[in-house]
């Protein structure tokens, strides 16, 4: 799985990766880039120094599930098959990062008024009738937030205000769902919000308002919505700060604020 970090500059320009110093061609940027650089690190970049131990499980799972079908070939040693193991377990989850990258990229050209690539209908028209349904009016899409004060950076899926004139930031998560069983935020997925609320807004206000829209890769047409309130909000940021300060604390950094 990628342990790559994302970075941003002050202007919110991407920097995912920096030319190398040999060679050409370029190379991921890592924190030390970061320091010359000035950059800001991304909400999710932060949000990787908390312990997950769902996310852990998961992993472990997947890992023992494809060892049990995939015993070790003749004459292999520990350290390959742990490799083949780690790789092919995780094989899924690419894929279905691709296909999560390409929903959203699906969503961004129907909600831009471009065309939808063929295929993808069966999930962009769905979250359309939802979004229609609750009332939401779209006012900017792909934002690129950078909140220098605090010291992160990041990109959110729409900013929009709901049926009721509250303003909020929405984010599209595809998510293998299972019938019957309802769509739960991950514990982090709140605290994203609100990061990326206060970015856009300087703080968050009484009228502030966040969504989680859940797109289900595995039953076609299904969508659920999840809605944050103020009060939520407030708490998820309280969360997220003390996540902010422990990865300059762990990382030793903080970018400048000036």
């Amino acid at each position: 799985m990628s342990k790559s970090q994302h970075w941003y500059d002050r202007t919110g320009a991407a920097v995912f990766e920096v030319p190398k110093a040999k060679g050409g061609g370029t190379r991921p940027t890592t924190i030390a880039d970061a320091r010359k650089l000035g950059l800001y690190p991304s909400v999710t970049t932060v949000l990787g120094v908390l312990d997950k131990p769902q996310l852990m499980d998961w992993k472990l799972a997947q890992v023992s599930n494809w060892c049990h079908g995939n015993p070790p070939q003749d004459n292999e040693g520990v350290d390959s098959y742990a490799r083949r193991a780690t790789d092919g377990a995780f094989q899924q989850v690419s894929d279905a990062a691709d296909l999560g990258t390409a929903i959203h990229a699906a969503l961004e050209s129907h909600f831009k008024g471009d065309p939808v690539p063929d295929g993808y209908d069966a999930y962009v028209y769905p979250v359309s009738c939802l979004i229609e349904k609750e009332g939401i009016k779209f006012r900017e899409h792909e934002l690129r937030l950078v909140n220098v004060r605090d010291g992160y950076a990041g990109t959110t899926d729409a900013v929009f205000t709901d049926g009721i004139g509250f303003n909020g930031i929405l984010d599209f998560k595809s998510r293998k769902t299972k019938p019957g069983q309802p769509c739960t935020p991950w514990e982090t997925e709140p605290m994203q919000i609100a990061a990326y609320c206060v970015a856009k807004f300087g703080r968050i206000h009484h009228n502030t308002t966040g969504a989680n829209v859940y797109i289900s890769t595995t039953e076609k047409g299904r969508v659920e919505i999840v809605n944050y309130s103020a009060t939520q909000l407030e708490e998820a940021w309280d969360a997220f700060q003390a996540a902010l300060k422990l990865w300059q604390y762990l990382k030793g950094y903080k970018p400048p604020i000036a």
